[in-house]
C-alpha cells in the first residue's frame, strides 16, 4: 500500500467521523438574533469548508510561482485527489473527490490564463 493510498483512506476516515459526529450532534446551535437591525452573515463565512479560496492557495504555490512550478503542483494534486484513485472507496469520498478536482483544474485554468499559457 502505498503512502497515498494510507493518506486517502486517513483523510477519509476523518471526514467521515466529522460528518457522524455533525449529524449526531446535530451541530452548534444558531444563536437568537436580538437585534433586528443587524444584518446576517453571508453563507461563505460561516462555513469555512465553502470559503472561497484563491488560486495559489488551492494549487499550494506561492503567488509569484513560474508555469513550470504551477504545472508541476497541479499533476501532483491531481494524482492525489482524481476521483479513480477512490472510486473503490465509496460515493462520499468520490463525490469530494470530484469537487476537489473540478476546484484544482479551475484554479489551474485561472493560474495559466494569468500567465498567458494556453493550458
Amino acid at each position: 500500500m502505498s503512502a497515498t493510498e494510507i493518506i486517502v483512506i486517513l483523510f477519509g476516515l476523518y471526514v467521515g467521523y466529522w460528518v457522524v459526529s455533525k449529524l449526531l450532534t446535530g451541530g452548534p446551535a444558531a444563536p437568537a438574533q436580538t437585534d433586528s437591525a443587524s444584518a446576517p452573515q453571508p453563507e461563505a463565512s460561516k462555513d469555512p469548508l465553502n470559503a472561497p479560496q484563491a488560486w495559489h492557495e488551492i494549487l499550494k504555490v506561492a503567488p509569484d510561482a513560474t508555469v513550470d512550478e504551477i504545472r508541476q503542483s497541479y499533476r501532483t494534486l491531481m494524482h492525489q485527489y482524481h476521483p479513480d484513485k477512490v472510486a473503490s472507496l465509496g460515493e462520499e469520498l468520490k463525490a469530494l473527490a470530484e469537487r476537489k478536482s473540478k476546484e484544482i483544474n479551475s484554479a489551474y485554468a485561472y493560474a495559466m490564463q494569468l500567465h498567458g499559457v494556453t493550458a
